[in-house]
């Protein structure tokens, strides 16, 4: 299938969308699903992909990601990719980010949103605690700069991260969205901070589902736990080497205003 958008000369430095089809709509959702603690947006986002047998419409390159490619049943891919089922979008990745190329990532992934009338940007991640084991049920927080979002989160029953620091991906897309005026949907879940964690992504999913209708069976995923944690070990370590470049640690400091 050839692109919409041509240009396969990827230039230095700089990120870009590239569309298998053309991508628009009305009343778009799209989830983010990018490597971060207990990798939890990203087994959350591909469960959806796989339960809702979403379509691959594009991806995302850039010389500034590691020089690789995934195979999937003997065809090489590309490791960022976006699919869509209906209205709803996702941007899923399979490999690890460099901290440089975030920046330009995030900030394309938000201007585009911005262009494709996209009515919210949901951002799926753990929290990392530090009793994780004691937990049973991982315990959900959202944040959002739409004041419409942030009540819609309490109406939810979710508790609002009301002060600390995001550090990564997400709380860039946090940044460009509310630069640019696109609403941010943030949800995080306890998790394992350097572990694989299907349990807090499975938590994740049933916040989700009190924003966004979708019908997913969460219980597949929690069966397949031992079989994620496996796979996605060596990702898992390759991300906690980026966050601990990028200052994670951060993320358990209060902000100065509020000390």
């Amino acid at each position: 299938m050839g692109l919409i958008d041509q240009g396969c000369f990827l230039k230095p430095n700089e990120v870009s969308i590239y569309e298998l089809e053309r991508i628009d709509g009305e009343n778009l959702s799209l989830l983010c699903g990018l490597p971060d603690v207990g990798l939890v947006g990203i087994i959350s986002v591909s469960h959806i992909i796989k339960e809702l047998g979403m379509k691959e419409v594009g991806y995302i390159d850039s010389e500034l990601f590691p020089p690789l490619v995934v195979f999937h049943q003997g065809e090489p891919t590309y490791p960022i990719r976006i699919f869509r089922k209906e209205n709803l979008l996702a941007v899923f990745s399979e490999t690890a980010l460099p901290p440089e190329s975030l920046y330009p990532l995030t900030r394309l992934i938000v201007g585009w949103s911005k262009e494709k009338n996209v009515s919210m940007v949901v951002s799926l991640g753990g929290i990392g605690v530090p009793n994780r084991i004691d937990i049973d049920e991982p315990k959900v927080y959202g944040a959002s700069s739409s004041q419409k979002l942030r009540d819609l989160i309490l109406q939810n029953g979710i508790s609002l991260m009301e002060e600390g620091f995001l550090v990564g991906p997400y709380g860039l897309i946090a940044k460009h969205s509310k630069s640019l005026g696109v609403q941010n949907l943030i949800l995080l879940a306890e998790s394992f901070p350097n572990y694989p964690d299907p349990g807090a992504a499975a938590s994740a999913l049933e916040a989700l589902k009190k924003f966004v209708p979708i019908s997913v069976d969460i219980k597949s995923l929690k069966d397949r736990s031992d079989e994620i944690r496996m796979n996605a070990r060596e990702l898992m370590r390759k991300t906690a080497e980026n966050m601990q470049r990028m200052g994670k640690s951060q993320e358990y400091e209060l902000p100065l205003m509020y000390v």
